[in-house]
């Protein structure tokens, strides 16, 4: 019996298109209106960019004109992918203008269409997971109306793309879970896996998903571990040809120094020595024990604020009432999940949910790691890769509610597109009377009479 024809996701979703847009709108207003120094150290990757544009070549890390004095390194020597592609917007746009402003817009392009990716591939996801179209629609919004993803969608950072690069991962191995490993789906993944490489370190953890979701697929519907290996071969070569160019450039540079952290530390001691300065770099070990520094420093509080939303070079925070209501809403949701596991066993199972944890305590044990060790920054941007994970989490919890409620009222079945209504209005409120006023330097009626933010 022939399968049957499966519609394109803006075809059978009404709703899709209309939230793209409208995101990418979102997305453009603060790309174009946003000041340069908006976004946390978007002044160091744009210089990257803007060089490789300049140069028609990587760099090495070494160059001085690309080493940020305060910590006496570059960007250039961990992956770099979205400076990379910005390089070519700058390139294109540097044909027909001059205008810094204009340039700096065209790299932050990238971001833009990574964060509109990212929605377009958490509907997809959202899809295997879901018959209620609601259900789908929050599970998307969870990530098209987190003011923070805006605010990062907005300027050029590595953080994004490590989100478009999960979801894409979570969707290649939901889509090998139900149709079976086929040459597209083999090659969606290890797409999905090679753009993460070459992004952020603090992502690495879906790439071990990826591993992991192909294995425990492929093996649990009963193909042989022949077949299994012989499609992993496959894919890991495509992840090779697409990534494993840089590691090898990395290896030859840095004699053998694969990940780059090694050069980097070295671009370090060069660099004060040849300028007699010390570097700002503040590890969290030299002046407070762990523990300390997770409760006391506000570390895990911080983390989750600027998760949920913090502009600027981490100033601009929300009322308190605003991360009130995301964190109350999302355990919410993860309640709702346990309560209703029972139901959802078959559909998601518990290797499944395991892996899925693993990807939440990735990110937030490697963020620890990083700033006990090398720089304390507490930056909920750098954990921005659990989101795929947290959206199954409470979108399957508002999915199983809604059925619940649907058994005794007809509305029901309508509670997850209510509660994604829900999500666009506060987020309304923020973008208008918070990300809007403080990020782009405009006046707008109305906002003067309202404080939903401070400053800290």
């Amino acid at each position: 019996m022939d399968k049957p024809v499966r519609k394109n996701i803006l075809i059978k979703y009404r709703f899709a298109l209309p939230m793209i847009i409208l995101s990418g709108i979102f997305f453009l207003i603060l790309a174009w209106k946003m000041d340069a120094n908006a976004g946390p150290d978007e002044v160091f990757r744009y210089r990257v960019a803007e060089w490789i544009a300049l140069n028609n070549r990587l760099p090495t890390g070494f160059e001085d004109e690309l080493i940020i004095p305060a910590w006496c390194y570059s960007y250039a020597f961990t992956p770099y992918l979205p400076s990379i592609l910005a390089a070519f917007f700058i390139k294109v746009f540097s044909l027909f203008t001059a205008d810094a402003h204009v340039l700096l817009f065209s790299a932050r392009l990238v971001n833009v269409f990574a964060g509109m990716g990212t929605i377009v591939v958490a509907l997809r996801a959202g899809d295997k997971l879901f018959e209620n179209k609601g259900s789908v629609c929050f599970f998307a919004a969870v990530a098209a109306y987190l003011p923070q993803f805006t605010f990062l969608a907005g300027y050029l950072n590595n953080d994004v793309m490590t989100a478009l690069a999960a979801f894409m991962i979570l969707d290649a191995v939901l889509d090998g879970d139900r149709d079976g490993w086929n040459m597209k789906n083999m090659i969606y993944l290890a797409v999905g896996t090679g753009v993460c490489m070459l992004t952020y370190y603090f992502g690495y953890g879906w790439v071990l998903f990826a591993v992991a979701g192909f294995f425990y697929t492929s093996l649990r519907a009963g193909a042989g571990r022949k077949e299994t290996f012989r499609k992993a071969g496959i894919i890991a070569l495509i992840v090779f040809v697409i990534a494993g160019w840089y590691f090898i450039r990395n290896g030859i540079m840095y004699h053998g120094d694969f990940l780059g952290y090694s050069a980097q530390n070295e671009c370090v001691r060069i660099y004060t020595a040849e300028h007699d300065v010390i570097p700002a770099n503040n590890p969290g070990m030299k002046s407070m024990h762990l523990r300390d520094m997770l409760h006391n420093g506000r570390w895990m509080e911080t983390t989750m604020e600027s998760f949920i939303g913090m502009f600027g070079g981490m100033i601009i925070c929300l009322d308190g009432k605003f991360y009130d209501f995301y964190v109350l809403a999302f355990w919410m949701c993860i309640l709702l999940f346990a309560l209703y596991r029972y139901k959802t066993k078959q559909k998601i199972s518990t290797a499944f949910i395991m892996m899925l944890l693993f990807e939440i305590a990735f990110p937030i044990a490697f963020s620890i790691y990083s700033s006990y060790t090398r720089d304390y920054s507490p930056q909920g941007r750098y954990v921005i890769s659990v989101l795929p994970a947290v959206a199954v989490f409470t979108a399957v919890g508002i999915d199983e509610f809604s059925k619940a409620l649907s058994e005794r009222f007809k509305w029901g079945k309508h509670f997850p597109m209510i509660a994604s209504l829900g999500l666009l209005t506060v987020f309304l409120i923020i973008f208008y009377t918070v990300i809007l006023p403080t990020m782009c330097f405009v006046y707008l009626p109305g906002a003067d009479k309202v404080f939903f933010y401070y400053v800290r």
